[in-house]
């Protein structure tokens, strides 16, 4: 139940001894991590990123770097050394809980936060509009303060008050007062004030910003301000946003920003509803809302096989489940699956060093719930248009995916009528996923001319050399979503889709075959024109196994243990591969290749195209 005022039904207490976080003794937690064999490759993992962090310096900000963001639009100089620094600051502030005895570990925290309260500003410098700079009218020897520039709250500004809020409720009974004290100033200086007095974009935006900007800064205030009414002024602007995060899913519980903003922003929004849940003895209770249940039973509707998920917008294709999110998703809700999962070579936080989630992952893992590979299962969400199956017999595990929706989706692609198919984890035919975020990767006049943004980086129509548009006008309308024992049927119009006024009609159809010894997917298009004259297609596929012609009418993609082989009719189309590069979310040069089907030209204005997919195990025809 959400209140219009909080403060009835705030709780009195200490936030000292973590009772907003815990819901046990907190040494028992602690004993638990450090005795517990299942914690112990994370453990050693820690100790080796602290003894390297101490033997090395904290890297300094310069104005170089902050100044290269807005003269290129890279990101990549300035994050890896802002984020190295949040990576200290969990990593010492993990070995500093576990490992109090340790003065050196303290050391390396104290170090790290006086250095973070010491940043020009915790936004990354993409997140200015333009570069903060001298405003002369706004001095003035009267003011008790002068303007600050560096001031502004974006995700990495709430998430550095957040971490640091809940380091010091940790582990500051051994911080010397001094810097106690400058985390308060600096967390409210830089982002409890200016929250109170400015109306953000965030604040009005249904997306992971939402959850992490407004749920970070929540947090942050429940362990920070004790004035009940100083708190309740914070929570109430607070918690509206919050619930306009969990506006932008819809009742499938898909979230269309892709799987890591997933993890992202409904883990904020968890993180922070169980903080106002214990703060208010469960009178506000965000993970009560009806709609909670389906967002946590995203995380298993999206995984392919192993690490390999449906990478659909921005998202990698592969990524490790958010094993604490999980863990405490599972305890409210039993239809969460409990995914395969040790600590073996897992990385303490992510890549952006992130606090609350790295320290979740242990606090909320429970070792005697064993998990499983992801269960046999076809799915479809029916607000985000998406067909989801995975298939398990004996021969292997094989995935499908498939989506309609529209081309104005978070973080979009113009990927309407798009389709992934996997064996095992090798994927055949692919989604690109998420590229490497610059200013021009965000900026609206050059998304689209990133392969992996484009209609050209996805399996879809080439209508007259025209690719889909962006734009929420260009979508798909399902005609059929059926999920059978021996097959799944998933049938788009995908004529809105393009920006050409002679396409009357373009179906898309898609069928699965699940039952017999390999799997098998038939698509077909539907094209119906008003006028033929100059109307070319070319029907695209997005390989990331080299397509080879192999004979009339047949294509093979060769994986390791499976072949996927394409059939078609030569009389109407002719094959052609071209090798596509991208750089990945992470700065990795990746192939792909787009097998082009040429259709050659005719003078009929209804044509339907046909295409199997078919399974083919290489062991098997190397016998023969």
């Amino acid at each position: 139940m959400i209140h219009h005022s909080i403060y009835e039904q705030l709780t009195d207490g200490s936030p000292e001894f973590g009772n907003w976080l815990f819901r046990e003794d907190q040494e028992a937690v602690r004993q638990r991590m450090m005795t517990e064999p299942e914690f112990q490759p994370i453990l050693e993992r820690l100790a080796a990123d602290g003894e390297r962090f101490l033997g090395q310096p904290i890297t300094e900000l310069p104005w170089t770097l902050f100044r290269r963001v807005w003269e290129d639009g890279f990101r990549k100089t300035y994050e890896p050394v802002f984020f190295s620094r949040r990576q200290r600051l969990t990593t010492f502030g993990l070995l500093s809980w576990l490992f109090p005895e340790r003065s050196d570990y303290l050391d390396g925290l104290l170090d790290t936060v006086w250095a973070i309260c010491g940043e020009f500003s915790w936004c990354v410098p993409v997140t200015f509009d333009i570069p903060p700079g001298l405003r002369t009218s706004g001095y003035s020897v009267h003011e008790q303060q002068a303007p600050d520039p560096g001031i502004g709250i974006d995700l990495f500004a709430a998430e550095t008050a957040f971490a640091l809020a809940e380091v010091m409720m940790l582990t500051g009974h051994c911080w010397p007062e001094t810097i106690r004290d400058r985390v308060y100033r600096e967390v409210y200086r830089r982002v409890f004030i200016p929250f109170l007095r400015n109306d953000y974009f965030w604040e009005h935006v249904r997306n992971n910003w939402a959850a992490v900007c407004a749920g970070s800064i929540g947090a942050a205030a429940i362990y920070l301000i004790e004035d009940k009414q100083e708190l309740a002024l914070v929570l109430n602007k607070a918690v509206p946003t919050v619930n306009l995060f969990l506006e932008g899913y819809g009742e499938d519980g898909a979230c269309l920003e892709g799987y890591m903003y997933w993890g992202y922003g409904f883990g904020f929004y968890t993180y922070f509803a169980e903080l106002l849940s214990r703060r208010t003895d469960g009178a506000v209770d965000l993970l009560a809302v009806p709609k909670v249940k389906q967002a946590a039973l995203f995380q298993q509707n999206c995984f392919l096989h192993g690490r390999k998920i449906v990478n659909f917008s921005d998202s990698p294709e592969e990524w490790d489940v958010y094993i604490g999110l999980t863990h405490e998703m599972a305890r409210r809700f039993p239809d969460v699956q409990f995914p395969e999962y040790t600590f073996e070579d897992k990385a303490v936080s992510d890549h952006c060093g992130r606090w609350a989630p790295a320290f979740r992952n242990l606090i909320w893992y429970e070792p005697r719930m064993q998990g499983e590979h992801w269960k046999e299962q076809s799915i479809y969400l029916a607000d985000a248009q998406w067909m989801v199956s995975r298939v398990e017999n004996e021969e292997g595990n094989f995935s499908f995916a498939a989506k309609g929706g529209n081309n104005d989706e978070p973080h979009n692609h113009n990927d309407v009528g798009h389709f992934i198919v996997l064996a095992g984890e090798e994927t055949f035919l692919a989604d690109i996923g998420a590229g490497l975020y610059t200013k021009p990767y965000f900026a609206p006049a050059t998304r689209y001319s990133f392969i992996c943004n484009s209609a050209l980086g996805h399996s879809v129509p080439i209508v007259d050399g025209i690719p889909q548009k962006a734009g929420a006008a260009y979508k798909a309308t399902v005609r059929q979503a059926d999920i059978t024992a021996d097959y799944d049927r998933f049938v788009v119009e995908l004529q809105d889709a393009y920006a050409f006024p002679g396409l009357l009609k373009l179906q898309r159809s898609w069928t699965w075959r699940k039952n017999g010894d390999l799997p098998r997917l038939e698509l077909e298009d539907h094209y119906v024109f008003s006028e033929r004259a100059g109307a070319a297609l070319t029907e695209r596929f997005i390989c990331q196994v080299k397509p080879v012609v192999a004979g009339a009418g047949r294509v093979e993609l060769v994986g390791a243990a499976f072949k996927l082989v394409l059939s078609y009719d030569e009389a109407l189309m002719v094959p052609v591969v071209e090798p596509l590069t991208s750089l990945n979310h992470f700065g990795q040069e990746k192939l792909y290749y787009a097998l082009d089907m040429s259709v050659r030209v005719t003078d009929q204005l209804e044509q339907r195209l046909l295409f199997a997919f078919q399974f083919e195990e290489i062991m098997a025809n190397a016998l023969l």
